[in-house]
């Protein structure tokens, strides 16, 4: 089996990774950009499991078993990927590969290194040990420093159409597409061209019931005796709070721009243009745009953990001022 059958898409990349390791000329880093789900790491396994060819050890990659293929990555309670991370990697990098005739390391998120992690990165990275092979995995090259970017070429994963996602969906999405469209073509127009983001949002049932809170609070903005009683439904869990405030901001951006007439696939939260209509239907451009800003405070208000009663009462207080104006 290839291994790159395993990777959705990118048919260029699995080309040109092919043709370097076929020719020998794999370089000895590269930096794969992407947002979370548009298959990067599945990529740099790819090229680990081609690398080792139809072997033992191969097989041992692809179950997550080789020593010689390590992950590395901020652990799971902190935010940032440290230095000392990078001086664990540098260490075991100049030890005799295990099972393979090289060595390979993948580095998650590591637009999150620190400042000293990526001058620690870019010694080995200027002066690596033989047959050792680096991919740092990223959603953004620009936060990486110029130096490491010079020494380790960047390529772009692959970014889907909504039609493309729907076709590579066909089976997961099937029931969800026919009970629930409107949904359905939300979580392929919110996941940024990934597959990846795409099909957890449409297997999360969570997903659905946060959208249908943003629709029931929309619903009645302008009607504020109704909007006092339906804040209550705003989730409890901060982290569920956070996510319906981002869909009610995607939303309210697409009722924006259906009314200066943009086209159904440059929405993000409703399906088509009809839908978006449907919403506010009295509330001038100025006074969306100003609901969208509100949006933005409660978001950040929420980041400082206000009171989730208090911020019930800001989104109706908010809500009047934004109709209002």
């Amino acid at each position: 089996m290839d291994p790159f059958d395993s990777l959705r898409g990118n048919e260029q990349l699995k080309t040109f990774f092919k043709r370097q390791i076929e020719k020998e000329s794999l370089a000895h880093a590269y930096v794969l950009e992407g947002e979370d789900g548009t298959g990067r790491h599945t990529l740099a396994l790819a090229v680990a499991r081609a690398l080792a060819g139809d072997t033992p050890e191969g097989a041992k990659i692809a179950r997550g078993l080789s020593p010689d293929v390590k992950c590395y990555g901020p652990p799971a309670d902190k935010k940032l990927f440290n230095v000392d991370l990078i001086r664990d990697l540098r260490a075991d990098a100049y030890l005799v590969p295990n099972d393979l005739p090289f060595k390979f390391y993948i580095l998650e998120k590591s637009e999150t290194m620190n400042a000293s992690a990526q001058n620690a990165a870019l010694k080995i990275l200027e002066e690596p040990p033989a047959n050792t092979y680096f991919f740092l995995l990223c959603s953004s090259s620009s936060a990486l420093l110029p130096t490491i970017r010079s020494r380790a070429p960047v390529l772009r994963m692959q970014r889907f159409s909504v039609e493309e996602l729907d076709a590579l969906l066909s089976r997961e999405g099937a029931q969800i597409k026919q009970n629930d469209r409107d949904f359905y073509y939300a979580c392929l127009k919110g996941s940024g061209g990934s597959y990846g983001a795409a099909k957890e949002a449409l297997l999360q049932p969570k997903n659905a019931e946060s959208r249908k809170t943003v629709c029931a609070l929309l619903a009645c903005f302008e009607k504020q005796a109704e909007l006092i009683v339906r804040s209550a439904e705003l989730p409890k869990k901060r982290q569920e709070a956070e996510e319906v405030l981002t869909l009610m901001q995607r939303a309210l951006r697409d009722i924006l721009v259906s009314r200066m007439g943009a086209p159904d696939a440059q929405l993000l939260f409703f399906s088509d243009d009809e839908e978006a209509r449907k919403y506010l239907p009295g509330a001038a451009k100025e006074q969306i745009t100003a609901l969208i800003d509100l949006t933005d405070e409660l978001q950040d208000a929420l980041s400082r953990n206000a009171n989730m009663q208090n911020l019930r009462f800001a989104l109706c207080t908010g809500v009047r001022a934004a109709l209002t104006k």
